[in-house]
């Protein structure tokens, strides 16, 4: 595939285009009951069975650890060649799970081919887009990740529709993967083809500063810098993880919700949630991300105390402080690659990242743990304890002035092939 394309505009439409699809991979728990009924599987805690459930874990690890394969895969072949292995990986394991028919199956479809390519694509828009708009890193970063959380609302929506039966059947669950799988499959492959990176140097016509220090990954992994940042993600991401994945059950039983305005608060988390992500990332640009990055974690330590101490009877409450939430966690996801561009040069950019981005699969297993043994006061005490822990290691991290303000991202890379 041995094209150029020059319009950044189109390759926008790509990148989005791609993150969109994959953000469907968090639409998993509409599929946890109609699974088990389908298949006929002894339903447990929440009316579905833990082994249909176990599904979504299976695909975060799966996104977390084939993270590092596609940051490295993507510094030697290019954006749009990772873009079309993601896209080959997310929609053939969508279309495969519509053949299966036991959750150990779904573990591998789902799970492992859903997850890694979801991981393939992920990147790419990432670190292709902050080429192509390097006087808006953070913005346009912001942008990149809010399609993804858009994707998981957008697709909720049509999942829902597409399971909206009397009777949940094997043919049904089968129909459904199906269509997915060719509408990802569209998204994905269509968004991996507009995908490029300036020739030359950056866009923009900007030189790379020289005095900016580029790590390798392996000289990256023996700095203090990428510890405090991988553990400091790890800990900003759990709360909003646990929060968001209990939202509704907090509503009901500490709220005192009615099911269906519990429902509710679920969706407007998930479209703060995007917010959150395109609002840090316009700040970032104007006063530094890491700057943004710990005000987020002072009002993460804010919204934990008041779901803690306050009275969530109170419904103004109780969605004040779960939004408050949503909006830092997707903060969160937005600043940590400018911040992995700042602390460690835009060279390596894709594979540094992956490397950080461990966080998320620890993070999101932490809080599935969390979500099944601990009671909801318990853990929201244990998360804001991590929240404290956390700003404390980020006000640690020392950002050099020299890699803080450099040039656009650039990596090289060969023709695409």
């Amino acid at each position: 595939m041995n094209y150029r394309i020059t319009n950044k505009w189109v390759i926008l439409i790509g990148a989005m285009s791609a993150q969109f699809a994959i953000g469907a991979l968090y639409a998993w728990s509409l599929f946890n009951k109609p699974i088990s009924d389908a298949w006929g599987l002894t339903p447990e805690g929440g009316g579905y069975s833990t082994a249909v459930a176990m599904t979504y874990a299976v695909s975060l690890v799966s996104f977390s650890l084939s993270a590092i394969a596609s940051g490295r895969i993507q510094l030697i072949k290019g954006p749009r060649f990772t873009c079309l292995i993601g896209a080959a990986l997310f929609s053939g394991g969508m279309i495969l799970s519509s053949q299966v028919s036991t959750p150990q199956m779904l573990y591998l479809t789902y799970g492992v081919l859903g997850g890694a390519g979801a991981a393939f694509v992920y990147v790419c828009p990432l670190s292709t887009l902050v080429k192509w708009f390097p006087a808006s890193k953070g913005t346009i970063t912001g942008v990149a990740t809010a399609g993804f959380a858009g994707g998981a609302i957008i697709f909720k929506q049509v999942i829902s529709r597409l399971l909206d039966v009397d009777t949940y059947t094997p043919e049904t669950i089968s129909t459904t993967f199906m269509t997915l799988g060719c509408t990802y499959a569209v998204l994905l492959f269509g968004g991996a083809l507009l995908l490029d990176v300036p020739e030359g140097a950056a866009a923009g016509g900007k030189k790379i500063d020289s005095a900016a220090k580029d790590y390798k990954t392996t000289e990256m992994l023996k700095t203090a810098n990428f510890y405090k940042l991988l553990f400091s993600d790890l800990l900003a991401l759990m709360p909003g993880l646990l929060v968001i994945g209990l939202a509704a059950n907090i509503g009901r039983q500490s709220a005192g919700l009615s099911l269906e305005k519990a429902a509710s608060v679920v969706s407007i988390v998930a479209i703060f949630n995007a917010i959150g992500r395109l609002i840090s990332g316009k700040l970032a640009d104007k006063l530094g991300a890491l700057n943004v990055y710990r005000v987020m974690y002072l009002l993460t330590i804010f919204a934990l105390a008041t779901l803690s101490f306050a009275d969530l009877t109170k419904y103004p409450v109780f969605l004040g402080a779960v939004i408050v939430i949503g909006v830092c966690y997707g903060s969160f996801l937005s600043l940590v690659p400018t911040i992995t561009g700042h602390l460690f040069g835009p060279k390596n950019f894709s594979a540094n990242y992956s490397c950080v981005f461990q966080a998320y699969g620890a993070a999101a297993m932490l809080g599935i743990v969390m979500k099944s043994r601990v009671e909801f006061s318990q853990a929201f005490g244990i998360a804001m304890g991590a929240a404290i822990a956390g700003l404390t290691i980020a006000m640690t991290i020392k950002e050099k002035k020299e890699v803080a303000h450099e040039a656009p991202l650039e990596e090289s890379f060969p023709e695409e092939a």
